[in-house]
């Protein structure tokens, strides 16, 4: 019985040999094939040249107008209705045009919005002596186009301002910075203490404005658009031009940080603490509202006081700019009122993250990012952005449809709530730090993809800048004439800050006016910011473009004044696209960590020729230590290039480590401390002005602790300067050592 048993186990026993040397084969041959398509089982392949001009060649011009039309239907405000059903739309956009996954992230947060109560609208008013209102300001700017529906638009106002019934004196601070209320005080003895502050925007961020007038004394701040700003003098203004009309209002954010003001320094989740809002430290102490020139010149032509200098007059048409306080000669009696309504309230914002996954790397992240919020229709600011990033998305799409993919992974960000402080950006990298510092390779940010037809401008950090040359080298111009044939060749030829030594145009350094600010200064990832711009050298007075945060950044105003063919969008697209491509699909991340340690030397010696160093050496102080550590990391750099050259791009865990230290070298520049009263804010090389939030300083925590120095009160005032010095000097020697070999 045992041997019949046996006979008959015998088919089985053969049959599951077989089975085992079948599936043995079939996983040869998976493998062999998976390999083949990856270019190596160990995650090597070869790159495939022909994509780029692909991807540039798959990039319509004619989507990118469809997009903005729909982008621009209505006002999309964070934290609407309508700025979530957008989001849902960029979502759906993204999963149509192949990426792997599209998210939206919702962060709770607190906004800030005009009054809707009848009665209670913003308004600024001149006032009798019997308190009858002579004039008062526009509760809404004026349709001056019947298409377009603004029913949904905002009246004018100012985010996060006081609210409060104030009455006063009005004086003229120019932009309200820092030194104009210095010049008010110490050249024509004036006291701003319980006045009205009237400045016009430009210059400075305007929460900067809000938050100076607050220093001051001042009672409040009206802030206007003077047409010296906004308007070029003799050109059509909208609807006939592009200009400002003298009902165009600009609104925008006045708080003093980015993120959102309860949470800082951790993302505003539903579980998150926040700080009562009767505690914040961040928002105006004052009213602050925002009027067109129409109405600003209902005031300044009754003004007081002596005639201001050149440089603080306007252009406003039959009127003499004056210092101030109050009015002048049978007018002295009257007085200006602000009655502001603004209330803050919870309200949620939406991100909208987009994902390519990385085929050999899907943990190293190349991103792209733009806000949608708007403070209207958003044409220029930011929809333009939005609606190039949609089609970008597409043109990849297209490129996996042939069997392509990125080497790394692609994250397409669409940001919520930009427009109230980068609060959307900034509750996502925070919440998503820890991944982001060792995973994300760069951002690259299109915030107003084009506000003229002149020139790119472009700002990034050092280690960016040859990939960005190489980049526009392929694109072609919007407007090719003789030699000016690519964006390169009239980016050389048009520079708005010049030209290097060796003949390529200068970059400039990131401040935090955009989304890029909580990846370079959170994380210290590298980044970049890019718009077309007007001739700046032409018309050096005009600040952005003219609609800016109006509601005339209209779809109207794109078409018609800006792009009609949309050729300046499609040449902003495809370079993006370029550069994600470059980024995300070399094997050797194109970093130059040479030209970074270059800039550093560039950014120490002029630190130590300005004034700043020749007032610290004066002091006793030496800067010799910081010298010492900007020629160490040129050194490893140059050691770092030696290596690079002879890298074996054959070498997965090579590649991967080379690529790495490239990767990571922002990350020494971080200050974990942040800066003196900006714990926030930690990139020790570039960081905003603590007067300007706008703009970039170098070295900041050392400006910040040397401004006004010597009117400094402050007994520890040097120590805060060399505990700074010591900070920076530290942060090049860790750029130094990140370069290093592998022991």
């Amino acid at each position: 019985m045992g041997t019949a048993a046996a006979t008959k186990k015998r088919p089985f026993i053969l049959l599951g040999i077989l089975c085992l040397i079948i599936g043995f084969v079939i996983g040869i041959l998976i493998g062999f094939l998976s390999s083949s398509r990856r270019g190596g089982s160990n995650g090597k392949r070869a790159e495939d040249d022909t994509i780029s001009e692909k991807l540039l060649a798959a990039i319509d011009k004619e989507e990118i107008r469809e997009n903005l039309r729909y982008l621009t239907s209505k006002p999309h405000v964070a934290g609407t209705p309508i700025s979530k059903e957008q989001a849902e739309w960029v979502r759906d956009r993204f999963l149509e045009n192949g990426c792997d996954d599209a998210e939206i992230v919702q962060y709770k947060l607190l906004l800030s919005y005009p009054s809707k109560e009848a009665g209670k609208e913003n308004r600024v008013q001149l006032l009798a002596t019997d308190g009858s209102v002579l004039h008062e300001s526009q509760l809404v700017e004026a349709n001056l186009d019947p298409e377009v529906d603004v029913s949904e638009m905002l009246p004018p106002f100012s985010a996060y301002s006081a609210a409060g019934e104030v009455e006063g004196d009005l004086v003229y601070a120019n932009y309200a910075r820092i030194e104009d209320f210095e010049h008010l005080k110490n050249n024509h003895s004036i006291d701003v203490r319980d006045k009205i502050i009237i400045a016009r925007f430009g210059a400075i961020y305007r929460g900067d404005k809000a938050k100076n007038a607050g220093l001051y004394g001042a009672k409040g701040i009206i802030l206007y658009s003077d047409p010296y700003d906004f308007a070029i003098e003799g050109e059509a203004v909208y609807p006939d031009g592009p200009h400002l009309p003298g009902t165009g209002t600009q609104r925008g954010s006045t708080m003093f940080k980015f993120g959102d003001p309860q949470t800082p320094g951790y993302p505003a989740l539903e579980t998150a603490y926040r700080i009562p809002e009767e505690n914040l430290t961040v928002l105006p102490i004052v009213p602050v509202h925002p009027i067109g020139y129409d109405d600003a010149k209902e005031f300044l032509k009754l003004m007081a006081g002596e005639e201001v200098e050149s440089k603080w007059r306007g252009r406003i048409e039959n009127i003499t700019y004056r210092y101030g306080p109050g009015f002048a000669g049978a007018d002295a009696n009257k007085r200006v009122a602000m009655r502001i309504y603004t209330h803050n309230q919870e309200a949620y914002g939406w991100n909208v993250i987009g994902t390519i996954r990385g085929e050999i790397e899907p943990d190293r992240y190349v991103m792209m990012g733009n806000h949608r919020d708007a403070w209207g229709f958003g044409a220029v600011d930011a929809s333009g952005g939005t609606a190039a990033m949609v089609e970008i998305t597409r043109a990849f799409g297209k490129m996996m449809k042939r069997g392509w993919r990125p080497r790394r992974t692609l994250k397409f960000c669409s940001w919520g709530a930009e427009e109230f402080g980068l609060i959307g950006s900034n509750e996502w990298v925070e919440e998503f730090s820890k991944n982001l510092n060792e995973r994300a390779v760069a951002y690259f940010n299109m915030d107003i993809i084009q506000m003229g037809t002149h020139v790119v401008a472009i700002s990034d950090t050092p280690n960016l800048s040859n990939a960005v040359y190489a980049a526009a080298r392929k694109v072609k111009d919007p407007s090719p004439s003789g030699n000016r044939q690519t964006v390169y060749d009239t980016w050389v030829e048009r520079s708005l800050k010049g030209t290097n030594d060796d003949g390529t145009p200068v970059i400039g350094t990131l401040g935090s006016g955009s989304d890029y600010a909580p990846f370079v200064q959170l994380v210290g990832v590298s980044a970049l910011d890019f718009s077309y711009r007007h001739d700046k050298k032409a018309h050096p007075n005009i600040a952005l473009y003219p609609a800016y945060h109006s509601v005339y950044d209209t779809f109207r105003l794109v078409e018609k004044f800006y792009d009609p063919e949309f050729k300046y969008h499609l040449a902003g697209a495809q370079l993006f696209a370029e550069l994600l491509r470059d980024f995300s699909d070399s094997a050797m991340l194109p970093m130059d960590c040479p030209y970074y340690a270059e800039s550093v030397q560039g950014y120490v010696k002029s630190f130590k020729e300005g004034d700043i160093g020749a007032r610290m050496i004066q002091e006793g102080l030496s800067l010799d230590g910081m010298q010492e550590a900007a020629d160490k990391l040129t050194q490893a750099a140059k050691e770092f290039k030696q290596r690079l050259g002879a890298v074996d791009t054959k070498n997965t865990l090579q590649v991967r480590q080379i690529n790495d230290q490239m990767m990571k070298l922002d990350r020494a520049f971080i200050d974990p401390l942040g800066l003196p009263g900006r714990p926030f804010v930690r990139h020790v090389l570039f960081a905003p002005s603590s007067k300007n939030a706008y703009a970039s300083d170098k070295f900041a925590g050392i400006a910040d602790a040397m401004f006004d120095i010597d009117n400094n009160l402050d007994a520890n005032k040097w120590e805060t300067v060399k505990q700074q010095l010591a900070a920076v000097t530290f942060a090049i020697q860790s750029a130094a050592s990140t370069l290093v070999a592998p022991a």
